[in-house]
């Protein structure tokens, strides 16, 4: 299995970035982990739309699903003059389909949109693509978040999403073999953890211990003050296999 960071700023990329975006490659399937801003560019360095097996919208944030539309225009329009691909499946919140399609001026636009995908809602707790398995988890989040497990040939991937700290979290990540986890918050922002959802190093850091994981990778920086050095360094006290994600980068699980 492996993971191809494509994009780790929220709640915009800086100049070169994307937002978070993350494809995992297992026995011959890719599957996207979220599509924010600038993700399908940063795709397009080792892949296309064509090339997945599905996506997975964690929540409906907008850092982490906006280049949903570049995405179906790439599949609808990508290879002229052969018909569009068939619908890729897509995993996200209840309603989901309706939300993202609301958001398009014309109805047709709308009904052109939602047939690019096949819909399966993450409150049903898992589903397969291709024989790679999946997992999802509610988070502590304002807005209701899943995170997800990735899970093929024996190792597993697991993906926090947006949470705070979070038991669901720990039982998801337990003995996995790489944790990819947000570390939204600063230190000195500890205490807005649990009202706006995010992480800091530490609480990061101290998951990873709690869940016994193998292998921890840090994501989801906020893009205006971001000190990545502080972070790294508050997390390594609590959870010594840590390191900072690179976008471009490819992480073998």
């Amino acid at each position: 299995m492996k993971l191809t960071v494509l994009g780790k700023w929220s709640p915009y990329p800086p100049a070169g970035g994307a937002c978070p975006g993350y494809l995992v490659e297992a026995d011959g399937v890719r599957i996207l982990l979220d599509c924010g801003s600038g993700v399908v560019a940063s795709l397009h360095r080792s892949a296309t739309a064509f090339d997945l097996d599905a996506v997975v919208l964690t929540h409906l944030h907008p850092d982490h699903f906006t280049d949903i539309y570049p995405l179906r225009n790439e599949l609808a329009f990508g290879r002229l003059p052969n018909p569009p691909a068939a619908p890729l499946p897509l995993f996200a919140p209840a309603g989901a389909g309706g939300y993202l399609a609301a958001c398009l001026p014309k109805a047709e636009s709308r009904q052109e949109f939602t047939s690019g995908f096949t819909f399966h809602p993450l409150e049903d707790g898992a589903g397969t693509v291709r024989g790679v398995r999946l997992r999802f988890a509610l988070t502590a989040h304002p807005l209701p978040c899943h995170a997800v497990q990735v899970a093929a040939g024996g190792r597993r991937l697991v993906y926090s999403g947006d949470s705070g700290p979070c038991e669901a979290l720990d039982r998801l990540a337990a003995e996995c073999e790489l944790f990819l986890c947000e570390s939204t918050l600063m230190e000195a922002d500890a205490h807005l953890a649990g009202s706006l959802g995010h992480l800091t190093g530490t609480m990061a850091g101290a998951t990873a211990r709690r869940a016994n994981v193998k292998r921890l990778l840090l994501t989801h920086f906020f893009t205006p003050r971001y000190a990545l050095q502080e972070t790294h360094a508050a997390a390594a006290k609590e959870f010594a296999n840590v390191a900072l994600v690179e976008e471009g980068l490819a992480y073998e699980v």
